[in-house]
Protein backbone atom coordinates (compact mmCIF):
# COMPACT_ATOMS: atom_id res chain seq x y z
CA UNK A 1 0.00 0.00 0.00
CA UNK A 2 1.18 3.51 -0.78
CA UNK A 3 -0.14 5.15 2.37
CA UNK A 4 1.93 7.77 4.21
CA UNK A 5 1.80 11.28 5.67
CA UNK A 6 4.18 13.98 4.48
CA UNK A 7 5.31 16.45 7.17
CA UNK A 8 6.97 19.85 7.10
CA UNK A 9 7.84 22.27 9.90
CA UNK A 10 8.95 25.88 9.84
CA UNK A 11 10.78 27.13 12.93
CA UNK A 12 11.14 30.50 14.60
CA UNK A 13 14.86 30.15 15.30
CA UNK A 14 17.67 27.60 15.19
CA UNK A 15 16.20 25.70 18.13
CA UNK A 16 14.72 22.32 17.29
CA UNK A 17 11.71 23.08 19.49
CA UNK A 18 10.61 26.42 17.99
CA UNK A 19 7.87 25.26 15.60
CA UNK A 20 5.93 28.20 14.16
CA UNK A 21 3.96 26.31 11.49
CA UNK A 22 3.19 22.75 10.48
CA UNK A 23 1.94 21.24 7.25
CA UNK A 24 0.72 17.68 6.69
CA UNK A 25 -0.43 15.88 3.54
CA UNK A 26 -2.01 12.43 3.88
CA UNK A 27 -1.62 10.06 0.94
CA UNK A 28 -3.99 7.09 0.61
CA UNK A 29 -3.40 4.54 -2.13
CA UNK A 30 -0.99 6.88 -3.88
CA UNK A 31 -3.32 9.89 -3.93
CA UNK A 32 -3.30 13.00 -1.72
CA UNK A 33 -6.45 12.49 0.34
CA UNK A 34 -6.43 15.49 2.70
CA UNK A 35 -4.19 18.13 4.23
CA UNK A 36 -3.63 19.91 7.52
CA UNK A 37 -2.04 23.29 8.24
CA UNK A 38 -1.64 25.44 11.32
CA UNK A 39 0.42 28.35 12.50
CA UNK A 40 1.95 27.57 15.89
CA UNK A 41 2.94 29.90 18.70
CA UNK A 42 6.39 28.58 19.66
CA UNK A 43 6.67 30.62 22.86
CA UNK A 44 10.19 31.47 21.71
CA UNK A 45 11.96 34.34 19.96
CA UNK A 46 11.95 34.76 16.19
CA UNK A 47 15.31 35.19 14.46
CA UNK A 48 15.53 37.51 11.47
CA UNK A 49 17.15 34.84 9.30
CA UNK A 50 14.25 32.44 9.91
CA UNK A 51 11.71 35.15 9.16
CA UNK A 52 13.56 35.85 5.91
CA UNK A 53 13.07 32.22 4.90
CA UNK A 54 9.40 31.63 5.70
CA UNK A 55 7.96 35.13 6.26
CA UNK A 56 6.23 34.25 9.54
CA UNK A 57 6.56 36.97 12.18
CA UNK A 58 5.80 37.02 15.93
CA UNK A 59 2.59 38.99 15.39
CA UNK A 60 1.35 36.30 12.97
CA UNK A 61 1.37 33.64 15.70
CA UNK A 62 0.32 35.81 18.63
CA UNK A 63 -3.14 34.18 18.73
CA UNK A 64 -2.07 30.83 17.25
CA UNK A 65 -2.29 27.60 19.30
CA UNK A 66 0.76 26.10 20.93
CA UNK A 67 2.05 22.76 19.67
CA UNK A 68 0.53 21.11 22.75
CA UNK A 69 -2.89 22.58 21.84
CA UNK A 70 -2.95 20.86 18.44
CA UNK A 71 -0.94 17.75 19.31
CA UNK A 72 -3.97 15.43 19.47
CA UNK A 73 -5.18 16.75 16.10
CA UNK A 74 -1.76 16.07 14.57
CA UNK A 75 -1.60 12.51 15.93
CA UNK A 76 -5.15 11.79 14.79
CA UNK A 77 -4.33 13.06 11.29
CA UNK A 78 -1.15 10.97 10.97
CA UNK A 79 -2.54 7.84 12.59
CA UNK A 80 -0.30 4.82 11.99
CA UNK A 81 1.12 6.12 8.72
CA UNK A 82 4.80 6.17 7.93
CA UNK A 83 5.93 9.81 8.07
CA UNK A 84 8.00 11.30 5.28
CA UNK A 85 9.77 14.66 5.09
CA UNK A 86 12.27 16.13 2.67
CA UNK A 87 15.45 15.99 4.74
CA UNK A 88 13.63 14.06 7.46
CA UNK A 89 16.56 14.24 9.88
CA UNK A 90 15.58 17.86 10.49
CA UNK A 91 11.80 17.50 10.70
CA UNK A 92 11.80 14.32 12.79
CA UNK A 93 14.22 15.86 15.29
CA UNK A 94 12.05 19.00 15.43
CA UNK A 95 9.05 16.75 16.11
CA UNK A 96 10.95 15.00 18.90
CA UNK A 97 12.32 18.24 20.33
CA UNK A 98 9.01 20.08 20.34
CA UNK A 99 7.15 17.12 21.85
CA UNK A 100 9.86 16.90 24.50
CA UNK A 101 9.57 20.59 25.33
CA UNK A 102 5.85 20.18 25.97
CA UNK A 103 6.26 16.77 27.70
CA UNK A 104 4.15 15.04 25.04
CA UNK A 105 4.42 11.34 24.21
CA UNK A 106 5.03 10.48 20.57
CA UNK A 107 4.00 7.17 19.00
CA UNK A 108 6.72 5.06 17.37
CA UNK A 109 5.74 5.63 13.74
CA UNK A 110 8.17 4.62 11.02
CA UNK A 111 9.60 7.46 8.93
CA UNK A 112 11.64 7.97 5.78
CA UNK A 113 13.33 10.78 3.85
CA UNK A 114 12.36 11.84 0.33
CA UNK A 115 15.61 13.79 -0.07
CA UNK A 116 17.81 10.75 0.61
CA UNK A 117 15.65 8.61 -1.69
CA UNK A 118 15.99 11.22 -4.44
CA UNK A 119 19.78 11.13 -4.02
CA UNK A 120 19.69 7.36 -4.40
CA UNK A 121 17.17 6.99 -7.22
CA UNK A 122 17.33 10.16 -9.32
CA UNK A 123 20.09 11.96 -11.18
CA UNK A 124 19.51 15.66 -10.55
CA UNK A 125 21.80 18.70 -10.21
CA UNK A 126 20.47 19.18 -6.68
CA UNK A 127 18.16 17.27 -4.35
CA UNK A 128 16.57 20.32 -2.74
CA UNK A 129 12.81 20.18 -2.43
CA UNK A 130 12.01 22.67 -5.20
CA UNK A 131 14.43 21.03 -7.64
CA UNK A 132 13.12 17.49 -7.06
CA UNK A 133 9.50 18.70 -7.18
CA UNK A 134 10.29 20.46 -10.47
CA UNK A 135 11.53 17.14 -11.83
CA UNK A 136 7.95 15.91 -11.33
CA UNK A 137 6.52 19.10 -12.90
CA UNK A 138 5.21 20.43 -9.59
CA UNK A 139 5.59 24.10 -8.66
CA UNK A 140 4.72 25.51 -5.26
CA UNK A 141 5.32 28.28 -2.72
CA UNK A 142 8.55 27.05 -1.11
CA UNK A 143 8.86 27.39 2.71
CA UNK A 144 5.11 27.41 3.27
CA UNK A 145 4.79 24.34 5.51
CA UNK A 146 1.65 23.00 3.83
CA UNK A 147 2.92 23.50 0.29
CA UNK A 148 6.25 21.94 1.21
CA UNK A 149 4.43 18.91 2.66
CA UNK A 150 2.34 18.57 -0.50
CA UNK A 151 5.49 18.87 -2.64
CA UNK A 152 7.10 16.12 -0.57
CA UNK A 153 4.05 13.91 -1.12
CA UNK A 154 4.17 14.57 -4.87
CA UNK A 155 7.86 13.59 -4.95
CA UNK A 156 7.25 10.30 -3.11
CA UNK A 157 4.30 9.51 -5.39
CA UNK A 158 6.48 10.24 -8.40
CA UNK A 159 9.36 8.08 -7.23
CA UNK A 160 7.02 5.22 -6.24
CA UNK A 161 5.02 5.29 -9.46
CA UNK A 162 6.42 1.94 -10.60
CA UNK A 163 6.16 0.27 -7.20
CA UNK A 164 3.16 -1.16 -5.41
CA UNK A 165 4.20 0.00 -1.94
CA UNK A 166 6.52 2.33 -0.03
CA UNK A 167 8.32 -0.78 1.25
CA UNK A 168 9.21 -1.70 -2.33
CA UNK A 169 10.41 1.84 -3.03
CA UNK A 170 12.73 1.70 -0.01
CA UNK A 171 13.88 -1.77 -1.05
CA UNK A 172 14.86 -0.42 -4.47
CA UNK A 173 16.86 2.38 -2.82
CA UNK A 174 18.36 -0.08 -0.31
CA UNK A 175 17.02 1.85 2.70
CA UNK A 176 15.22 0.76 5.87
CA UNK A 177 12.55 2.76 7.70
CA UNK A 178 13.66 4.85 10.62
CA UNK A 179 11.48 4.99 13.73
CA UNK A 180 10.52 7.90 15.96
CA UNK A 181 11.88 6.09 19.02
CA UNK A 182 14.37 3.86 17.25
CA UNK A 183 16.91 3.71 14.47
CA UNK A 184 17.52 6.52 12.01
CA UNK A 185 16.52 6.22 8.37
CA UNK A 186 19.59 4.76 6.70
CA UNK A 187 21.00 2.37 4.14
CA UNK A 188 20.32 -1.29 4.88
CA UNK A 189 23.68 -2.60 3.72
CA UNK A 190 26.46 -1.64 1.33
CA UNK A 191 25.65 -2.05 -2.33
CA UNK A 192 28.19 -4.18 -4.19
CA UNK A 193 30.18 -2.32 -6.83
CA UNK A 194 28.68 -4.25 -9.70
CA UNK A 195 25.18 -3.20 -8.60
CA UNK A 196 25.94 0.46 -7.95
CA UNK A 197 24.11 2.96 -10.15
CA UNK A 198 26.09 5.28 -12.37
CA UNK A 199 27.90 7.91 -10.36
CA UNK A 200 26.45 11.41 -10.18
CA UNK A 201 28.31 14.62 -9.51
CA UNK A 202 30.26 14.49 -6.25
CA UNK A 203 28.60 16.02 -3.21
CA UNK A 204 30.34 19.14 -1.77
CA UNK A 205 31.30 17.10 1.31
CA UNK A 206 32.69 14.18 -0.69
CA UNK A 207 36.39 13.56 -0.01
CA UNK A 208 36.44 16.42 2.54
CA UNK A 209 37.70 16.29 6.12
CA UNK A 210 35.11 17.57 8.57
CA UNK A 211 35.19 18.38 12.29
CA UNK A 212 32.36 19.49 14.60
CA UNK A 213 32.11 21.87 17.52
CA UNK A 214 29.13 22.67 19.74
CA UNK A 215 25.68 21.10 19.98
CA UNK A 216 23.59 20.71 16.84
CA UNK A 217 19.96 21.68 17.35
CA UNK A 218 18.31 19.69 14.55
CA UNK A 219 19.98 16.31 14.98
CA UNK A 220 22.42 14.41 17.13
CA UNK A 221 26.09 14.85 16.22
CA UNK A 222 26.48 11.13 15.51
CA UNK A 223 23.60 11.31 13.01
CA UNK A 224 25.36 14.21 11.27
CA UNK A 225 28.64 12.28 11.27
CA UNK A 226 26.95 9.22 9.75
CA UNK A 227 25.38 11.40 7.05
CA UNK A 228 28.58 13.11 5.93
CA UNK A 229 30.49 9.83 6.05
CA UNK A 230 27.87 8.31 3.74
CA UNK A 231 28.61 11.21 1.34
CA UNK A 232 32.30 10.30 1.27
CA UNK A 233 33.65 12.65 3.95
CA UNK A 234 36.18 11.76 6.63
CA UNK A 235 35.80 12.90 10.23
CA UNK A 236 38.42 14.67 12.31
CA UNK A 237 37.85 14.53 16.06
CA UNK A 238 39.75 17.82 16.36
CA UNK A 239 40.67 20.54 13.87
CA UNK A 240 43.90 19.73 12.03
CA UNK A 241 46.00 21.35 9.33
CA UNK A 242 44.17 19.41 6.62
CA UNK A 243 40.64 19.82 8.01
CA UNK A 244 38.42 21.29 5.28
CA UNK A 245 35.35 22.30 7.30
CA UNK A 246 34.55 22.95 10.95
CA UNK A 247 30.79 22.64 11.46
CA UNK A 248 29.77 25.10 14.20
CA UNK A 249 26.71 23.98 16.19
CA UNK A 250 24.31 26.65 17.37
CA UNK A 251 25.51 26.52 20.98
CA UNK A 252 29.05 27.50 19.96
CA UNK A 253 27.77 29.89 17.30
CA UNK A 254 26.02 31.91 20.02
CA UNK A 255 29.26 32.10 21.99
CA UNK A 256 31.14 33.03 18.82
CA UNK A 257 28.75 35.91 18.11
CA UNK A 258 29.44 37.16 21.64
CA UNK A 259 33.20 36.99 21.14
CA UNK A 260 33.73 33.68 22.98
CA UNK A 261 35.61 31.07 20.96
CA UNK A 262 35.41 27.35 21.63
CA UNK A 263 38.61 25.34 21.63
CA UNK A 264 37.93 23.99 18.14
CA UNK A 265 37.18 27.44 16.72
CA UNK A 266 40.39 28.76 18.26
CA UNK A 267 42.30 25.90 16.63
CA UNK A 268 40.65 26.65 13.29
CA UNK A 269 41.63 30.32 13.58
CA UNK A 270 45.19 29.34 14.42
CA UNK A 271 45.43 27.06 11.39
CA UNK A 272 43.91 29.74 9.18
CA UNK A 273 46.61 32.15 10.36
CA UNK A 274 49.21 29.59 9.27
CA UNK A 275 47.69 29.35 5.80
CA UNK A 276 45.31 26.41 6.25
CA UNK A 277 42.13 26.48 4.15
CA UNK A 278 39.83 25.25 6.96
CA UNK A 279 36.45 26.96 6.75
CA UNK A 280 33.89 27.58 9.52
CA UNK A 281 30.40 26.49 8.50
CA UNK A 282 27.28 27.42 10.45
CA UNK A 283 24.72 24.75 11.34
CA UNK A 284 22.16 26.28 8.96
CA UNK A 285 24.62 26.33 6.06
CA UNK A 286 25.63 22.77 6.91
CA UNK A 287 22.04 21.57 6.58
CA UNK A 288 21.62 23.52 3.33
CA UNK A 289 24.67 21.78 1.87
CA UNK A 290 23.52 18.36 3.10
CA UNK A 291 20.34 18.68 1.04
CA UNK A 292 22.22 19.39 -2.22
Amino acid sequence: MKNFTALDFETANASGSSVCSIGLAKVVNGEIDRTYYSLVNPGERFDARNIAVHGIRPEDVQDAPSFADIFDEILAFIGNDPIVAHFAQFDINVLRGTAGKHQLTLPNNPYFCSCMLAKSLLTLPSNKLNVVAGHFNFTFNHHNALEDAIACAVIVNGMSNNYSSIDMLLEKANYSFGYIHGDSFKKKKPISKRKQPAKTAAHPFSQKAIAFTGTLTAMKRQEAIDLVKSLGATIHSTVKKDTDYLIVGESDAKKYRNGQLSLQIRKAKEWQARGSAVKLVSERKFFDVLSK
